[in-house]
């Protein structure tokens, strides 16, 4: 598996510690309903603020006031919607500019590279922000994308998306390891390109390329 250098960002909840970020414990109403994308750009730039090495979780408090500062800042939610890809990348553009970061974000087109592109970024230490599209363009279905666990060398259907911000931390043949809800989860390679093809598209089933500059 290709995957990151360092522990993925954690936060600390009564002695627990997440993999990742989980919007349903903030404790803003609007970033519990639909703050998957920022929960997904605050434990990107925890990861990169610490050179992927963080020795401890954040605490729930802590990581609960970084995401309001970046609601009110960078990353504006429409209530019941989220934020769409531009914002996010536009939120994190200038949250680079000006905290000097020397990194830069484009909302990367999909396709057949996608998950080559996956495996590079995350070659180069960076975790990679991906989207489970809306349907479209029915957008009042329901057909949602199979998430996983892993047991040994089984994995486990555990739960479903769409319209939902992930974080890619690893991939190999057949699966991508991902960051969702504070859970380490698994996307089926072949069931994120049927679900695409189907029921989505490719703008909205993407990823989130970051550079170093």
């Amino acid at each position: 598996m290709t995957e990151l250098k360092y522990t993925y960002t954690s936060v600390s909840d009564n002695g627990r510690a997440s993999y990742g970020g989980n919007q349903t414990k903030s404790d803003s109403a609007v970033i519990k309903k639909c703050g998957c994308g920022i929960v997904a750009a605050a434990d990107l730039i925890i990861y990169l603020t610490s050179g992927g090495k963080a020795s401890s979780p954040v605490s729930l408090t802590q990581y609960n006031e970084f995401l309001r500062f970046l609601n009110r800042r960078y990353f504006p939610l429409i209530p019941k919607l989220g934020m769409n890809p531009i914002v996010l990348t536009a939120g994190l553009n200038l949250y680079f500019k000006n905290r000097k970061m020397e990194y830069s974000a484009m909302w990367q087109a999909s396709g057949e590279k996608l998950f080559a592109r996956i495996e590079q970024q995350l070659s180069d230490d960076i975790p990679v922000i991906m989207s489970v599209g809306q349907n479209f363009p029915c957008i009042w279905k329901k057909n949602k994308l199979d998430l996983y666990t892993k047991s040994g060398d089984t994995y486990i259907k555990t739960a479903s998306a769409k319209a939902h911000y992930v974080t890619a931390t690893g991939i190999d043949e057949n699966y991508i390891r991902i960051s969702s809800w504070g859970r380490e989860l698994y996307i089926e390679k072949y069931e994120f390109m049927s679900y695409m093809k189907m029921y989505s598209a490719g703008v909205l089933c993407n990823m989130l390329k970051i550079s170093r500059k």
